[in-house]
């Protein structure tokens, strides 16, 4: 007996620690022992983590890409109660009076900078069936509305001309539908267009819109004296009296809000993507807990008389429970960190991380992010901690007689 008790301390790598934990390399050297059972249960880990880690980089490229068409003293004005573009109307009268505003920031030249626009429906690509076609928006706009949205930068071609059937193209659109490169024609409504230019903008969602002359379009829309919205860019420090005197004066009914927070309320629906992910991840987490869980009961039982020389040592209930609780997040760290390797491998084998991609009229590209990684991890150390409790608290319940027993 007491030489058992002790080439099991010896194959153990346990020495006398009173008053410390059980060190780390004990549980090392019981996963390896269990390499295959370990592996199978690390795979599960790795597939809820590599799906957590995709379903991240979907919804980072997706946000990052509504939220960058917020510029910093960007505000929008909508007609009162609409939360959308293209549901609300302001008239000629309403704009003349918001543009007279002195909180509203100039050009170089004198003109305040305040941009009318019209938003309709657009078909890149009508000729093809409905599966190959993006509805995406066509924007009527004057020549100010380049130094309102001050991002925007010509990649090739020229701005339309005033008055003149012309489009401009965004450049995330112009790479999905070679029908829309510099230089075609473009049929829309009673006229043909010829697209003059392709533009960016930082990466923003206007890269998926197509821009035009707002009196041509007014005309092919029959909307008359009027817009849809108006961005304006403010003075520094005059939000406030300007959402104020919007307020106060009766002959106005609008609401304005500032660009970041306008395009945050349009992520909603990003986040009810996300929401309908986790629940996808869930159900796999859930079976990832149980089986970390089966993984470690099994550890726990076959490894009674390994507790029993541990209590002997002078390790406490405490010390075994946390023991096995970390054996469990070791495993599911290992399973974690799989999985982000694998999502990687998936994101660039598969083309995910160079592709376009489009939710409705936006499109996007899968963007891997520090909280992609971070919340993979968290993920997996969450499984572990769960699907590892429960076992080690049965490991630290054993009694030690009945541990040494099998010893």
């Amino acid at each position: 007996m007491p030489f058992r008790f002790a080439r099991m301390c010896v194959l153990l790598g346990i020495v006398f620690c009173e008053g410390k934990l059980i060190p780390i390399r004990y549980n090392l050297r019981s996963l390896m022992v269990r390499r295959v059972t370990a592996a199978m249960t690390a795979s599960v880990v790795a597939l809820v983590v590599m799906l957590l880690f995709i379903l991240s980089g979907f919804v980072a490229g997706l946000r990052a890409t509504v939220m960058q068409n917020a510029l910093p003293n960007n505000w929008i004005v909508l007609s009162r109660g609409t939360t959308d573009e293209g549901g609300s109307f302001i008239t000629h009268e309403q704009y003349e009076i918001i543009k007279s505003r002195p909180q509203i920031a100039t050009t170089a030249d004198g003109p305040a900078l305040i941009s009318p626009e019209m938003i309709t429906g657009f078909n890149a690509n009508p000729d093809a069936p409905p599966s190959q076609s993006l509805f995406t928006f066509l924007r009527g706009v004057y020549p100010v509305a380049y130094q309102v949205h001050r991002g925007m930068r010509l990649v090739s071609g020229r701005w339309p001309n005033g008055g003149a059937s012309e489009m401009v193209v965004g450049r995330k659109l112009a790479a999905r539908f070679p029908n829309l490169a510099v230089g075609s024609d473009f049929k829309f409504g009673p006229r043909t267009f010829k697209i003059v230019g392709v533009f960016s903008d930082q990466d923003s969602a206007h890269e998926s819109e197509v821009m035009t002359d707002l009196g041509i379009l007014s005309q092919d829309v029959h909307v008359a004296n009027g817009f849809n919205v108006l961005h304006v860019v403010l003075k520094p420090g005059t939000h406030d009296d300007f959402a104020r005197s919007l307020t106060t004066d009766s002959r106005l009914r609008v609401d304005t809000m500032s660009e970041q927070e306008f395009y945050a309320k349009q992520t909603a629906f990003v986040d009810q993507l996300r929401a309908l992910g986790l629940i996808v991840a869930l159900i796999l987490a859930i079976g990832s807990v149980f089986g970390a869980m089966n993984t470690m009961y099994s550890a726990v039982a076959r490894r009674t008389s390994e507790i029993g020389v541990l209590r002997v040592l002078g390790f406490s209930r405490s010390n075994v429970l946390v023991s096995f609780v970390i054996e469990s997040i070791i495993l599911a760290i290992a399973g974690g960190i799989l999985g982000e390797i694998l999502g990687v491998l998936v994101a660039y084998s598969t083309g995910l991380s160079s592709q376009l991609m489009n939710v409705g009229e936006f499109i996007f590209r899968f963007r891997l992010t520090v909280g992609a990684f971070v919340s993979g991890m968290v993920a997996a150390i969450l499984i572990g901690a769960l699907g590892g409790f429960m076992p080690a608290w049965r490991a630290s319940r054993i009694r030690l007689v009945e541990s040494l027993r099998s010893v």
